[in-house]
């Protein structure tokens, strides 16, 4: 079975605010502009589970990575923003259950606030020796973890392995406002050798997404701009050789603006977008498309008290959305939804309350190994796991 990646590696790659001004991407082939209405309705959540959660010291959860549904690497932070000198790196062989110390990075969080472009927020693994660590400076392994080197070159803020080849979207220049040059480019796993495949555009920020030889970029518009924020997607079926563009799969509703906010790719064709009210945030519906990004059918508005901001999909019919996350003081929740029927209807999976703190991760882990086994990270300090394709969760702590 091919992974499904996570959907969620929305990074904002750059802490200062950036203006409304679109993306202009290289882009050859074949553009799509058609989408399905959508017409506003209420749903209503099924029965959740709430669990508390007690807020430990260190082990704040920044990201998974997984190269088979048993086999992955957690990135932690071992402390509050300001505190921690760099990050840890855990290893699991048996899914989840039990996790291994393997290395450490001499880099601080990305996600501390104020921090800039030092740091790392984000970890993939391509096979079991060579990994990354990246978002926005990349630190790279070709021992399983155990040691990392920063490569030198260019701000990495999105980054997918597939097969034997690694592919990112890089950055040299701020100041536009916003990265001026990002670059989408190609690697050999383990090689520094890196191609650009586009020519250089520019975004607030960026997702990339992969599935099998589909690969998007979703280039992300700034919301608190004063133009629309409506998001760029960049499309290749053929692996990056070759690039299509279209506008943003999601529409206004009853004259509200709704907006991509994150992406997910499934096999058979199927890409998934969660699109969000720009000015009623708490209001969203899920686009799916069955023919890799060209076509998008817009299904039924949901009310959530939860922030939308992850999306994952095994399927057109099966769709998960989970809470963003929520960066910050006094107590929040961490929302789960899953769909069995392509949007029209949503149930609660998940449901957990807590405490947040300034340092949590905004970009929880949601992903998909295969159509059984997936991981959510809700609250920071574990992680949540189905086996059964979304039916059951149970909750395990990342702990050394």
């Amino acid at each position: 079975m091919r992974r499904i990646l996570p959907a969620l590696v929305l990074v904002a790659v750059l802490l200062a605010a950036c203006s409304g001004t679109a993306p202009h991407p290289h882009a050859t082939g074949p553009t799509s502009t058609t989408t399905t209405p959508v017409v506003p309705t209420t749903t209503a959540p099924g029965a959740s589970s709430t669990k508390p959660v007690t807020p430990t010291a260190g082990n704040v959860v920044e990201d998974l990575t997984w190269i088979s549904p048993t086999h992955g690497w957690a990135l932690v932070d071992d402390g509050p923003c300001g505190q921690a000198t760099g990050n840890q790196v855990l290893t699991t062989t048996n899914g989840g259950a039990a996790w291994t110390p393997v290395g450490s990075i001499a880099a601080p969080s990305g996600n501390c606030s104020g921090a800039g472009l030092v740091g790392v927020s984000h970890i993939r693994f391509a096979n079991n020796l060579d990994g990354y660590a990246f978002g926005p400076q990349l630190y790279v392994t070709t021992d399983g973890g155990v040691t990392w080197t920063q490569e030198n070159g260019p701000y990495v803020t999105t980054l997918e392995p597939t097969g034997a080849n690694v592919m990112r979207v890089s950055f040299t220049q701020t100041g536009c406002p916003g990265p001026c040059d990002l670059t989408v480019q190609l690697a050999p796993a383990g090689s520094s050798a890196w191609q650009s495949v586009t020519a250089p555009f520019q975004g607030d920020a960026v997702q990339l997404v992969r599935q099998g030889s589909d690969a998007y970029v979703a280039v992300y518009g700034n919301p608190a701009g004063g133009g629309d924020a409506h998001t760029t997607l960049m499309m290749s079926q053929d692996g990056g050789t070759t690039w299509g563009q279209r506008a943003d799969p999601c529409d206004d509703v009853g004259g509200d603006e709704f907006d991509t906010v994150a992406i997910n790719a499934a096999p058979q064709s199927v890409l998934v977008a969660l699109c969000r009210d720009r000015l009623q945030s708490q209001r969203a519906y899920v686009a799916v498309s069955t023919d890799s990004g060209v076509v998008f059918a817009g299904q039924s508005v949901l009310s959530e008290s939860a922030f939308l901001g992850s999306i994952a999909a095994t399927s057109a019919s099966t769709i998960f959305v989970g809470t963003a996350g929520s960066p910050g003081t006094g107590s929040t929740q961490w929302v789960l939804l899953a769909s069995t029927d392509g949007g029209h209807s949503w149930q609660t999976a998940v449901s957990e309350s807590g405490q947040a703190q300034p340092f949590f991760p905004t970009e929880p882990f949601l992903g998909f190994e295969n159509t059984t086994v997936g991981r959510w990270v809700g609250d920071p300090y574990h992680l949540w796991e189905t086996t059964d394709g979304g039916v059951h969760w149970v909750k395990q702590a990342i702990a050394t």
